[in-house]
């Protein structure tokens, strides 16, 4: 990415899903709603829901289907 444009990318992703990002503390960050059905990716700002850049450090994420599959991961912001 270009210097100052900040941009995570979720991949293999499913044609609907709803990931829901945490802190590592389990600190609410961003949902994020995904649906297509021929891409399965999604980007990402990395900031939070008042727009603001989110801190460096480990985040945990949830892709939720709405069947109520789940997977659990995470990533780490570092800066």
């Amino acid at each position: 990415e270009s210097p100052g444009n900040n941009l995570l990318r979720f991949t293999h992703l499913p044609a609907q899903c709803i990931i829901s990002i945490y802190t590592i503390s389990g600190e609410f960050v961003m949902t994020i709603d995904h649906v297509d059905d021929f891409d399965g990716s999604e980007w990402w700002d990395v900031r939070n829901g008042q727009g603001e850049l989110i801190a460096p450090g480990l985040y945990i994420y949830v892709v939720e289907t709405p069947s109520g599959e789940k997977k659990i991961d995470k990533f780490a912001v570092v800066r």
